[in-house]
């Protein structure tokens, strides 16, 4: 008596992963072999995606550190000088 735990299913997705993963691989090996015989064009596209990147990257640092100044500038005295006479009030009485 033979017990077959997995079904005709699991064959099926399993040659369909199988398939993709084998595609994938020769993808890469003629992505690297473009790559060997095009080394001049793929390296300006990479240093340009580089610059690329860089520039984005430099432009969200700004804006970050231009929104944390708007935030720092937004906040009135009042209310961090309130704040800090509640907890001066809240010490004062506290009974030791």
């Amino acid at each position: 008596m033979v017990f077959r735990f997995y079904s005709d299913q699991l064959s099926q997705a399993t040659k369909g992963v199988a398939a993709w993963i084998f595609m994938a691989g020769l993808f890469l090996v003629g992505f690297g072999l473009l790559v060997i015989l095009l080394q001049d064009v793929f390296v300006f596209i990479a240093a340009g995606m580089f610059f690329l990147f860089g520039f984005c990257v430099m432009f969200y640092a700004v804006r970050l550190y231009l929104a944390a100044r708007r935030m720092g500038k937004n906040v009135p005295d009042e209310q961090t000088e309130a704040y800090r006479e509640n907890v001066k009030v809240r010490i004062e009485n506290r009974e030791v």
